[in-house]
């Protein structure tokens, strides 16, 4: 068995337990004090990024395997990367987590009812039902379910050690994201390079239709701007662990793995120029009102 089949699933596994353990009193009572728009925000990520997908591969008719990448990319839950990119932004990182929490939580459920009957349906992927019902479907909810209980349990129980652990364990996350990314890229260069026209222009056109839904869903809630700075972030970061677990474990087409993969490529300076922009931003606005009180 290859490095990537083996570390996909570890690092899933360890992805999820993060989210889990990252789960706190604090975002509880962001659930609590923000249903309405937390509600909306989580059902705009799980039915409204797949529309925008499927409608972007009507509309340009990629190839089956890069359509397919998208399409999996675009049900993925958020990825815990955007609650690094919110604290960059100074924005408001309670209402990150809980959002990569719930969004999680809701995948759990969502994921093998879509790779049972969305998939087939859409890109003609022939899956043996009973197969998928017993052994894949048990798989994506030990690798999705179990870690994220497991990390809520640790959180109530050893609160203080959690706490101190968490930022090595986003480091370990987010480190061990990238280099699996890159192993993608370097193993499929090949690959890649022939479709790259269509993988770029998709990965560009995915991330900004993301980019706009939530700064449009941000409008029509009326969020404050730190709000407003999560959901614009929080959408077009997706859990592309999750997708090359799919890809690689129940699909088993490595080739659904160049979508994610050129994806974070192109996505990454895109975010960071959102995460710098809304920084830049919030400190002006500090140094307005603090100018204001002198």
């Amino acid at each position: 068995m290859e490095f990537i089949e083996v570390a996909i699933p570890v690092l899933v596994f360890f992805l999820m337990f993060i989210i889990g353990a990252s789960l706190e009193n604090r975002s509880l009572k962001e659930i609590s004090a923000q249903k309405k728009q937390i509600l909306i925000l989580t059902l705009g990520q799980t039915l409204l990024l797949p529309l925008s997908a499927w409608i972007i591969i009507k509309t340009i008719q990629p190839p089956p395997l890069v359509a397919g990448g998208m399409l999996l990319v675009s049900f993925c839950p958020g990825g815990a990367v955007s609650n690094i990119y919110s604290f960059l932004a100074k924005a408001n990182v309670a209402l990150s987590v809980t959002l990569t929490a719930l969004n999680g939580l809701v995948s759990v459920f969502l994921l093998p009812v879509a790779v049972l009957t969305i998939f087939p349906t859409l890109l003609g992927i022939e899956l043996k039902i009973e197969n998928l019902m017993v052994k894949q479907s048990m798989q994506l909810i030990f690798l999705l379910f179990c870690p994220v209980v497991l990390g809520m349990s640790l959180r109530y129980y050893q609160a203080t050690l959690i706490q101190s652990l968490m930022p090595w364990f986003e480091k370990i996350g987010g480190l061990g994201l990238l280099l699996l990314l890159f192993s993608i890229l370097i193993k499929f260069q090949q690959k890649i390079m022939v479709q790259l026209s269509e993988l770029v222009t998709l990965a560009l056109i995915f991330t900004l239709v993301s980019v706009l839904i939530a700064y449009g869903l941000g409008k029509i809630l009326q969020l404050r701007q730190s709000d407003e700075a999560v959901a614009v972030i929080e959408f077009p970061v997706r859990n592309l662990a999750l997708a090359a677990l799919i890809a690689v474990n129940i699909f088993k087409d490595s080739d659904y793995l160049l979508f994610g993969a050129v994806f974070f490529v192109i996505q990454t300076p895109v975010m960071l120029t959102i995460t710098t922009w809304y920084r830049v931003k919030f400190n002006n606005d500090i140094d307005k009102q603090v100018l204001n009180l002198t």
